[in-house]
């Protein structure tokens, strides 16, 4: 544990909006609620990595911000249901605990109830604003999870942003009004911006990556399921109906007689050539 909790520490950066932050709060007197903040967000991705630490995920770098922090890991979308699962609610779920312990303290006598009250609210906010479903939170992770069981991953991933951005949309303008010249506001929703735009760029590295993890033979797939197409179909268009969870084989429907591949032969067939447009029909006669 010892040795999971310093690679913990060597993966952390503080984004330099967190140290102006502290910076503004040493100035205005705010310092220790601002460390109660660092702590609650620490303890939060301190959920996250031990989580993923033992499904032995890729954690690259965890980013703390003022708001909450961001893990990075290499096993985006490519992981069982129940490991994504798990690890994304192991974050949230740690507020509850810190509140729960904030109470009992109040109640013991250790804690007086100004910082209580203050520590309650602010992990309440927290535990909210990460369950919004916008990427990159732990809500929209969770909702991204959710499509990913439904449709085809490649289409589940791009309706998901698609979503995200919209719902990130609706809620800045709800509360824009009602304080324009709310720093924190602007600074959350740049920062949720710029991670959507990322991650929409990202969309065929990712697509990639989830049909290299079905080659290598990983992954959850408990389910078989064909998937029919004409002769003409192009390779590239029939992977991307390879759902998250599924294993498949392909029919190609034809005037006679249909042709059956298994998966592992058409991803084969991608990999290993440059005719991710030739028609299927052609490459499996």
């Amino acid at each position: 544990m010892n040795n999971a909790f310093l690679q913990f520490l060597a993966k952390i950066r503080i984004n330099p909006l967190f140290w102006l932050t502290i910076g503004l709060s040493i100035i205005t007197g705010h310092f220790r609620e601002i460390l109660l903040l660092f702590f609650a967000v620490f303890i939060h991705e301190m959920g996250h990595y031990a989580a993923a630490h033992l499904f032995q995920w890729r954690v690259k770098k965890i980013e703390l911000f003022p708001f909450g922090g961001v893990a990075e890991v290499e096993e985006h979308g490519n992981r069982r249901f129940s490991e994504e699962i798990i690890v994304t609610i192991s974050g949230p779920i740690q507020h509850l605990w810190m509140m729960a312990a904030a109470y009992l303290a109040l109640q013991l006598g250790w804690w007086d109830s100004t910082s209580c009250d203050w520590f309650m609210k602010m992990n309440l906010t927290l535990l909210v604003f990460n369950l919004l479903p916008i990427w990159p939170l732990d809500g929209g992770k969770l909702i991204f999870i959710a499509a990913t069981s439904i449709f085809p991953f490649k289409k589940a991933h791009t309706v998901f942003l698609l979503c995200s951005f919209s719902m990130l949309l609706i809620l800045f303008l709800s509360f824009l009004p009602r304080d324009p010249f709310h720093l924190n506001l602007w600074i959350v929703a740049i920062f949720l911006g710029v991670s959507h735009y990322i991650e929409w760029n990202r969309r065929p590295y990712v697509f990639l990556r989830f049909l290299m993890t079905r080659s290598e033979g990983k992954g959850d797939k408990a389910l078989t399921t064909p998937i029919h197409v004409s002769p003409d179909a192009e390779l590239y268009d029939v992977i991307s109906l390879f759902r998250k969870g599924v294993r498949h084989f392909i029919v190609i429907q034809t005037n006679e007689k249909n042709r059956v591949v298994e998966e592992k032969l058409v991803l084969n067939t991608f990999f290993s050539s440059n005719q991710v447009r030739c028609a299927i029909g052609h490459l499996f006669r």
